[in-house]
């Protein structure tokens, strides 16, 4: 038996770890359905800047309802002695570990997955949400197939107060835009940046930015230099390219 949270929902196996949190897979003892339930680490739990951002992030993904943006379905409260979220289960992996089972995908595959997730995103921005860590780490596969964009843990809400890690940069730098880079206020187009560099290592199974040191990969995205994706993957279709170029040009403009 695992630890029980709420009374109701029972950790078992843990399944995933980052910076912030364990993820466990638990069961809704209530409801008799698979949860995931996402811990902050114990060592977080007396910074008031962790405990905010993580609990910013039930409320983000709560505004949100979309069949392909995980959804919450509980939260722990804000005087509780644990922080946690309870989520729906995704059963698969994740796009990343996808990708390396099965190397670089057909053009036409990968602009699909894009659009897939593009239309996630879309529901986002129209309620104030940006993303800000689009990744294929993010991006779940579900068994049947479904996909499920995850982790909104640094999204940034238009309506509500930005928080920030003072000296940080938060995204992870292979996925990010010149913007953000910069330190430029950012929008919904930052996001699309970042989905031009999924659909680039997606077709190609190469990053469109690449540096032997964190601060050449920065500059490198700064001003917007990476390979052009045909002398990677010779039959990128030329129209696709358009796109991609467009998503992923220097000027958010």
């Amino acid at each position: 038996m695992g630890l029980t949270y709420l009374g109701r929902y029972e950790a078992g196996e843990r399944v995933g770890q980052g910076g912030m949190a364990v993820v466990y897979r638990g069961e809704d003892r209530v409801l008799h359905r698979p949860v995931a339930i996402k811990v902050l680490h114990p060592h977080l739990l007396d910074r008031p800047e962790a405990r905010a951002r993580f609990a910013r992030e039930a409320t983000v993904i709560a505004k949100l309802r979309h069949p392909n943006i995980v959804e919450v379905y509980d939260v722990s409260g804000e005087d509780a002695g644990q922080a946690f979220i309870v989520t729906e289960f995704v059963d698969g992996p994740a796009l990343s570990e996808f990708l390396v089972r099965h190397g670089p995908l057909l053009p036409e595959l990968a602009a699909a997955i894009v659009a897939t997730v593009a239309r996630a995103l879309a529901h986002a921005h129209g309620r104030g949400v940006i993303h800000r860590d689009v990744k294929p780490e993010n991006i779940m596969v579900r068994r049947d197939g479904v996909l499920k964009l995850m982790d909104f843990g640094i999204a940034h809400v238009t309506d509500m107060e930005h928080l920030t890690m003072t000296g940080a940069v938060l995204g992870s730098p292979a996925h990010m835009s010149p913007e953000q880079v910069d330190g430029q206020a950012l929008d919904a187009r930052t996001d699309i940046f970042s989905l031009g560099t999924l659909l680039y290592l997606l077709a190609s199974g190469r990053y469109p930015f690449q540096s032997d040191t964190p601060s050449g990969l920065l500059r490198a995205i700064a001003e917007g230099r990476y390979p052009d994706i045909r002398t990677v993957r010779p039959d990128f279709p030329d129209d696709l390219h358009a796109v991609l170029s467009r998503m992923m040009a220097r000027s958010p403009a």
